[in-house]
């Protein structure tokens, strides 16, 4: 209930501030209207120019102790858990290689998504992971078809996109390359982007993949210098790729 609350109150803080100034504006204009309505007098006007003047005291004064309590709330709020963001993405690598290994096996296309089914809880008959993204990358890759290239995950980057309450979600981006065994391979590199949400005990409540469309993927090259990649030692097995892999 504590946490909810601070998560509460940290996307609401600017409206709670708003309203909490207008509310001793209100209050104060109260003491200035009957002052103007039962005093007809000539003083009236000077007595309400002292009161303005004194309002507008009270409203700066209030303004700096309300700046000061946000402050102070915000200050309280508790910030990224860099240990649980580096174990989330460890999480991540993990199910990501779950994701691309087997589908690269020579499994079918049903056998390797009831396979991911049974072995990943957040997956299932209508996630899109199994619905387009293993199909996509089994066809461009052409698993299924014999053994052939291996795949080796070469950079591996992923950031934290929005802290909700105990969710963290996050974005990253893989690129894989080819392994030239035999240095004729004509098997491109391949990008997959995927996003994920935890909960607090560190279980993953969602995962979403994208391959790269081939257009993506060569500007992504373009880009990416050769000589600065270093290689991470995870191979994939993989089969004899398509015109597309």
């Amino acid at each position: 209930m504590i946490e909810e609350a601070k998560d509460w109150v940290r996307q609401r803080a600017g409206k709670v501030l708003v309203c909490s100034t207008g509310t001793l504006l209100a209050l104060s204009l109260i003491p200035l209207g009957s002052a103007l309505l039962g005093n007809g007098s000539a003083d009236a006007e000077t007595k309400a120019d002292q009161l303005i003047v004194g309002l507008q005291g009270d409203l700066e004064t209030a303004e700096k102790a309300l700046d000061a309590t946000h402050a102070q709330l915000l200050a309280d709020l508790p910030g990224l858990d860099a240990e649980r963001a580096d174990r989330d993405r460890a999480f991540a690598r993990s199910v990501l290689l779950g994701l691309i290994s087997p589908s690269s096996s020579t499994r079918d296309l049903a056998g390797t998504q009831a396979f991911l089914d049974a072995r990943y809880e957040f997956l299932g008959p209508t996630s899109r992971v199994l619905t387009e993204f293993i199909p996509e990358w089994m066809a461009a890759t052409g698993s299924g078809h014999g053994s052939g290239t291996t795949y080796r995950l070469v950079t591996l980057d992923i950031d934290v996109t929005e802290v909700r309450g105990l969710d963290y979600s996050y974005a990253g981006v893989a690129r894989f390359d080819p392994v030239r065994a035999d240095g004729e391979s004509t098997a491109k590199r391949e990008y997959v982007f995927f996003t994920f949400s935890t909960r607090q005990d560190g279980s993953v409540s969602a995962f979403e993949a994208y391959r790269a469309s081939s257009r993506t993927r060569d500007l992504l090259v373009a880009q990416e210098p050769v000589a600065k990649a270093t290689a991470v030692p995870t191979k994939i097995p993989s089969a004899e790729p398509t015109e597309n892999g």
